[in-house]
């Protein structure tokens, strides 16, 4: 059987509490208090989808499959293409953990892209580099393969110093 592992994505998720408070917000805002009742808002959206008051621990949430429900102890996520759907709190907790702030450096995203390639490619330039020159396995390898990886160390080299070049140019 072949095995796959979730790509690294990062996702916006609320609990119970925030999306009352959003939904709370936003009947305020639009002059719908009537809609609010024992603190609980019946009907508002979020992210554009339409949420509706099932109980005081449940709201029905509109997912791609289908009508779902959200209690007090799930997340609320949203998902890579916009769409919602609750998920248990326990699972959650298992798949998914805090993703670390984004900085905001300044520098335009396909600026940014150039400096990130540069660094990936210098990262693999110094393991390569390491494999050919200290282990004792390359030596090891037949004599047309060492060629091909020390061709291969100077094209990325060159890759290298073309990078930093775009880079200077900024």
């Amino acid at each position: 059987m072949t095995q796959f592992r979730k790509k690294p994505v990062v996702i916006t998720a609320i609990t119970f509490d925030q999306l009352v408070a959003h939904g709370t917000e936003q009947c305020k805002a639009e002059g719908r208090e009537s809609n609010i009742l024992n603190g609980m808002p019946w009907a508002f959206s979020y992210n554009g989808h339409p949420v509706t008051h099932e109980n005081d621990g449940c709201y029905l949430i509109p997912t791609l499959e289908g009508t779902m429900k959200m209690g007090r102890d799930d997340m609320l996520i949203t998902g890579v293409k916009g769409e919602i759907y609750p998920c248990k709190r326990d699972i959650f907790e298992a798949t998914y953990e805090a993703a670390p702030a984004a900085v905001d450096t300044g520098i335009p995203p396909h600026q940014q892209r150039v400096i990130d390639e540069k660094a990936a490619r210098d990262g693999e330039i110094s393991r390569l580099a390491a494999f050919i020159d200290g282990n004792a396995m390359f030596t090891t390898l037949p004599t047309n393969e060492q060629a091909r990886m020390r061709r291969q160390l100077d094209v990325m080299r060159e890759l290298s110093v073309i990078l930093g070049e775009r880079i200077a140019a900024f």
